[in-house]
């Protein structure tokens, strides 16, 4: 007897092992290369296709029937154990029918599947329809339940890969530029981006008071580099609308000086810094607006992103007819430099060749107001281990231009 229990255990081991060494085979296989060994003529390809594209009820047809033969499995193996072993029986054969069970039912056959999938694949394939087509009664319920709950996240997942796929063999075959496999190369990247990444840090947001009149602004409008400036009320942590600087034009012409800020501005579009871009170019396109205000956790204003910004990520820089055609980074010699405070930190550190205290800022102004806790007048410095930097001009809310000078610089002319 105990022979045919141990007979049966393994044979019951045996058939879990080989369903899932093939499932896993069938699915590490790409839809494209799927579509390749079809049209190549390869025996049993049709069955790989046939399976993928019915694979959320194979996928539940094999874990359930894997699961009724591993726990089959287990329960003549404790069953035999309190036969043989008497009260320590059930828990030492059980832990036993573990061990079996993840060895032989599972690390190996995912070893097998991954060593040599598309031969297994084609040998094998047909048998996850069989399982599919006999378990089918019991699993319609589960697989309804799975595909709710789950919803459709391992088609989008499966999609991605496969364009990734494509997208490399297209530029090893020449078929795709680099500048085409770029692109879609941050095509993929826009999803792995938040809003965080790419906003105008709240230390650098150009903005004005709502209770500013068309005449207080209009001298100075020619300056502005933007089309679309945000209105606050006590300060810019409490953003009250978006004004379009055409429409304060447009009023200008009219003869509307007396007209206050408030008066133009449009509802503001308030987005939290964990949206994804890919969402957020969505949200933007359904409410045909070009600008969002990031808030945080307490109700304040975190940045500003806009659709420039997002669209920058796919394609690189972008120059429109508001923007300044200047060098950010102004090189003096090789350990100087002068530069708008503006000016993106990581192409600071890489003009310098240095690498500034890491926080939550990116421009060079929101660095130095973190760490000296005022706006600098100028004249103001500030010294890390890694470069001194002069205020060169400021204004009341942020610091416009600096230098910034390597230490090694530095400590050469003192040594002199």
């Amino acid at each position: 007897m105990m022979v045919l229990y141990a007979a049966i255990v393994v044979g019951l081991l045996l058939m879990s092992a080989v369903l899932t060494a093939v499932h896993d085979s069938v699915f590490q296989i790409t839809r494209s290369h799927t579509r390749t060994l079809v049209e190549e003529g390869f025996d049993g390809a049709e069955n790989i296709d046939a399976a993928r594209e019915n694979k959320h009820a194979v996928q539940a047809s094999v874990r359930v029937t894997t699961s009724v033969l591993n726990l089959s499995a287990l329960a003549l193996i404790a069953l035999t154990g309190v036969s043989t072993w008497g009260r320590l029986g059930p828990v030492t054969s059980t832990l036993f029918g573990l061990v079996l069970v993840l060895t032989i039912a599972d690390l190996i056959p995912h070893l097998i599947a991954a060593r040599r999938p598309i031969r297994l694949a084609l040998s094998s394939a047909g048998m996850l329809l069989l399982v599919e087509r006999f378990a089918r009664p019991l699993v319609r319920p589960v697989e309804r339940l799975e595909y709710h709950i789950g919803g459709n996240d391992d088609t989008v997942s499966d999609a991605q890969r496969e364009l990734r796929e494509i997208q490399e063999i297209g530029k090893e075959e020449g078929v795709l530029e680099d500048g085409e496999s770029l692109l879609v190369e941050r095509a993929f990247r826009l999803d792995e981006l938040t809003a965080w990444d790419v906003m105008v840090p709240r230390v650098d947001i150009f903005s004005w008071q709502e209770d500013l009149k068309l005449r207080d602004i209009v001298t100075t409008l020619r300056q502005v580099p933007y089309s679309r400036v945000p209105v606050y009320k006590d300060s810019v942590d409490d953003v009250t609308g978006i004004v379009y600087v055409r429409e304060i034009y447009e009023s200008f012409v009219g003869g509307e000086l007396d007209r206050s800020v408030a008066d133009l501005a449009h509802d503001p579009f308030f987005v939290p810094g964990s949206r994804s871009l890919t969402e957020l170019l969505q949200e933007f396109q359904a409410r045909r607006i070009h600008m969002g205000i990031v808030a945080d956790e307490f109700g304040g204003t975190d940045g500003l992103v806009t659709l420039e910004d997002i669209l920058e990520e796919l394609v690189g820089e972008i120059h429109d007819e508001t923007d300044v055609d200047e060098e950010e980074i102004q090189r003096i010699n090789d350990d100087v430099v002068e530069c708008d405070a503006g000016v993106d930190l990581r192409d600071l550190e890489e003009e310098l060749d240095i690498a500034l205290p890491q926080g939550e800022h990116r421009s060079l102004n929101g660095f130095l107001l973190e760490e000296l806790g005022h706006v600098p007048e100028a004249g103001e410095y500030l010294v890390t281990s890694v470069a001194r930097i002069d205020i060169l001009q400021s204004s009341e809310t942020q610091v416009l231009r600096a230098r910034v000078t390597r230490r090694r610089a530095i400590e050469e002319e003192a040594d002199v």
